[in-house]
């Protein structure tokens, strides 16, 4: 029996979730498929395309650090990574490596999924990350009314010793990797700021919920996980490389799964 050969790449990845949610929609959609975890330095990342067509690898996810430098070695990008200048998926098809961004379609999708309105809403995004990019343009597409952004450089945005002076906002999301285990009791602000706000989300996984929306929750918003990001940027990824639609009940399927792990 031949299995179909993905995975995904970084430069260390001991904490990655991805092989355990690709497992999962390869047992509940029937695809023979195994997930590996590629770890390259970064004078490799010029060999990997090279490698993955040889070996007949027909896809792969990419993660930090590699999200821009990656496209250079690409045969064709999608419009959308394009104009994000960031690639977390490359299909490899009759010996063409394709580049896509599943962070812009994952990210709305939770949102969404969760009954957390993004039409006519206000959001404030914590850090300008390479998913940050993506976050923004995907929420302005999607009919936000101001997406503003908080960042240490204030070339990028609205420092944070000036968060107090914001109105009333709908929606904050930490888009920093501040509160990812180990370091599980750091967050992007405190629950001064938080108040403001009606609903705190997170891109960060593990944990399921960091300190940053366990303060929110105490604050009394609303809260959603960076782990349903991950399932529904995942999906996107597995749709692209297989041409298989998955189910709408598949992604709390899977949540509850990583969920479980993550305890």
């Amino acid at each position: 029996m031949q299995y179909n050969l993905y995975g995904v790449l970084g430069r260390s990845l001991p904490h990655t979730l991805s092989p355990q949610l690709h497992g999962a929609l390869y047992d509940m959609t029937g695809h023979k498929g195994i997930y590996n975890v590629f770890e390259v330095e970064p004078q490799q990342l010029k060999d990997v395309i090279p490698a993955a067509k040889t070996l007949g690898i027909r896809g792969f996810n990419v993660t930090i650090p590699y999200k821009k430098d990656i496209m250079v070695y690409l045969d064709a990008v999608d419009p959308m990574a394009q104009k994000l200048g960031a690639v977390n998926t490359v299909k490899i098809d009759n010996g063409v490596a394709h580049g896509f961004n599943t962070d812009y379609y994952g990210f709305p999708m939770s949102l969404l999924h969760a009954g957390i309105d993004i039409r006519g809403k206000s959001f404030l995004m914590c850090g300008v990350s390479g998913a940050g990019l993506a976050i923004r343009e995907a929420l302005l597409d999607y009919g936000a009314s101001d997406v503003l952004a908080a960042s240490t450089d204030p070339k990028k945005g609205i420092p944070y010793n000036k968060l107090h002076a914001l109105p009333h906002m709908d929606v904050i999301i930490n888009c920093t990797p501040l509160g990812m285990y180990p370091d599980v009791d750091a967050s992007v602000v405190g629950a001064d700021i938080l108040g403001k706000f009606e609903t705190a989300v997170d891109i960060v996984y593990n944990p399921v919920e960091t300190f940053f929306l366990k303060t929110a929750r105490r604050c009394g918003l609303a809260t959603l996980s960076g782990l349903y990001m991950l399932i529904f940027q995942g999906i996107k990824s597995f749709e692209i490389w297989t041409g298989i639609d998955v189910d709408t009940g598949v992604p709390d399927v899977i949540f509850d799964k990583l969920n479980t792990r993550l305890l």
